[in-house]
């Protein structure tokens, strides 16, 4: 009976394959041309239409803080997630000098660990014009007006964390959407921080360096043992190492609050040592 069961799922498996990454929408993302730095690099916005292995759309390429552009139609293929794409014909531009207008061929793999689509490009028309393109999938709408679809702001906080080995945006907001804060505990009297606690406050850190607009309230507290004007003081020095130690992992200090609660709000009892531990520490908050 079990070969029997294994046998029908690998029939299965042969009769419904795995269903494709559906690229169908707008993405987003950086020309990095061969020798230019990428943070130098020009946007481009890929229109995407996938139908059947057959793939169709407009590309939009934007010099970097500049309101140059071009607006190509492309045709192309998709095989094993990868996509085959060659631009056409211009059907439209800012009409100038320094536009964009080099038709470029692209071969892009989906990067499915960090939801990029990421690959080469070279020009068909244009000598030694090649390089790499890094794209994600985009909530804007594609733009096909002559002003540009909105600032490049965006490509700064995109390249620092490209280049760090963030996954793309869509898997940063699911893990920041999903992100719980826990305390850190410490030890009687101390403000130390324990070693067992780096690597959660390292994957704090992680979601705070991805996301630019995050700001974090760290808070002290003690347990009951003291007076309550020494306990204020104890609270202090653990939430400020708490501090110091995100200054060291590149976080800037406007972005991070301090609080400090000495033996006011207890999380247990303090008629336990169990308790008074679970109350000896620095809690978290998104403000």
């Amino acid at each position: 009976m079990y070969m029997r069961w294994i046998g029908i799922l690998i029939w299965l498996t042969w009769l419904f394959p795995v269903i494709a990454q559906d690229f169908s929408g707008v993405w987003q993302g950086v020309l990095v041309q061969r020798g230019t730095p990428m943070d130098q690099a020009n946007v481009i916005y890929l229109n995407l239409v996938v139908e059947n292995g057959q793939v169709s759309g407009k590309s939009r390429v934007e010099l970097l803080d500049q309101t140059n552009f071009s607006i190509k139609m492309f045709t192309g293929s998709l095989v094993d997630n990868t996509l085959k794409l060659i631009e056409k014909n211009i059907t439209s531009s800012s009409n100038t000098r320094i536009d964009p207008k080099c038709k470029l061929d692209f071969v892009l793999k989906y990067n499915s660990e960090q939801a990029y689509l990421e690959g080469d490009f070279v020009s068909s028309d244009c000598r030694g014009v090649s390089g790499k393109v890094m794209l994600y999938r985009s909530k804007m709408r594609f733009n096909e007006e002559k002003q540009p679809s909105a600032t490049h702001l965006w490509k700064k906080q995109f390249v620092k964390n490209y280049e760090k080995g963030y996954p793309a945006p869509e898997l940063l907001e699911l893990e920041r959407k999903n992100f719980v804060f826990q305390p850190i505990y410490f030890d009687h009297d101390r403000s130390e921080i324990r070693p067992e606690f780096f690597d959660y406050l390292n994957k704090i850190a992680r979601v705070m360096d991805s996301h630019s607009d995050l700001r974090v309230r760290v808070i002290g507290h003690t347990d009951a043992v003291g007076t309550d004007a020494y306990n204020i003081g104890l609270s202090e020095r653990r939430a400020r190492a708490i501090k110091a130690y995100f200054l060291t992992r590149g976080i800037p200090a406007d972005r991070l609050e301090i609080d400090f609660k000495g033996k006011r709000q207890p999380a247990d009892t303090n008629e336990t040592p169990e308790g008074k531990q679970r109350n000896r520490r620095v809690d978290f908050e998104f403000i």
